[in-house]
């Protein structure tokens, strides 16, 4: 039986890929996947090695120190609760795969506000074509760093928002010295779908740049506050599917026991260097203020 991916496989890994994004902070161990992929453990880890190019365990690990990076750049949370959130067991254990994978401890990338690694293109992304559904991870809690951004608006259907305002913004800053490699992409939804009109929504697409950058043109600045937000992270394509997953997740939040919805703006951190509206793994993080009662 071949383990190559154009004979089958794919239909099957997909699913645990998107899996995998949304549950780093699961059981993640080979059994347990297998189980999930309804394989062997033997057959899982053959399959999985040839279509991905990693074995679980080293994809797993990379996700996980990927994410903790992010979250240490952004979000105001202990290493500590960094750490158990990305699925390690201990500060101890995530501290020495931090400073293997980055050269530093995760105290000192914080302190340097550190760079993130700019995603390597895998063979794994050869599985886009059969993505047909999203995931969402479970909402979260976490505060937030301010992030000062240099902003593009589009006014109009969100459906109809172009990946080139990024481009722009992304020509725009390195033509400054203000682009770094991997800054954040942002998107900042001001408006709701239900009570404003199609054609007079506002979203804003952001370019995270170093606080006090000047605006000029048609390009603005702003700071992203500070302050509490209920975190959901989506799985999946951009469009249709990305304004279902809102749904869901507004009707998780009415269910928050501890926290009032203050709901907009909606903040979109995408967790790539370069947006592909044909990529349908695409990895967001859905950040929906919030305040405790």
């Amino acid at each position: 039986m071949s383990d190559n991916p154009d004979f089958g496989y794919s239909e099957l890994l997909l699913p645990v890929l998107v899996y995998l994004q949304t549950h780093l902070d699961s059981d993640l161990s080979l059994e347990s996947v297998a189980r999930q992929a309804d394989m062997s453990p033997y057959h899982f880890h053959r399959i999985f090695q040839a279509a991905v190019g990693e074995t679980l365990k080293q994809y797993t690990q990379r996700l996980r120190l990927e994410r903790a990076a992010y979250q240490l750049k952004i979000q105001d949370a202990s290493i500590l609760d960094v750490a158990l959130g990305v699925g390690f067991h201990s500060h101890e254990t995530f501290s020495r795969a931090f400073k293997r994978w980055s050269g530093t401890t995760p105290q000192e990338f914080r302190d340097a506000h550190g760079h993130l690694r700019a995603p390597q293109p895998g063979r794994g992304q050869s599985l886009n074509q059969y993505a047909i559904h999203y995931e969402l991870s479970q909402v979260r809690v976490r505060k937030l760093h301010p992030i000062s951004v240099a902003y593009l608006r589009h006014t109009g259907p969100y459906l109809a928002v172009g990946v080139h305002l990024f481009d722009t913004l992304i020509t725009w800053a390195e033509s400054r010295g203000l682009y770094h490699g991997d800054n954040l992409l942002i998107g900042i939804g001001h408006d709701s779908p239900a009570t404003t009109p199609a054609d007079r929504l506002r979203f804003d697409a952001c370019l995270e740049v170093p606080a006090g950058a000047q605006a000029e043109g048609d390009i603005g600045t702003q700071v992203i506050p500070p302050g509490y937000y209920a975190v959901t992270t989506y799985i999946g394509p951009y469009g249709r599917t990305l304004e279902q997953a809102y749904h869901t997740i507004f009707q998780r939040l009415s269910q928050l026991e501890e926290y009032d919805i203050i709901g907009l703006p909606a903040v979109e951190i995408y967790c790539t260097t370069h947006l592909d509206p044909d990529y349908e793994l695409n990895h967001t993080d859905i950040y929906i203020p919030v305040r405790k009662r």
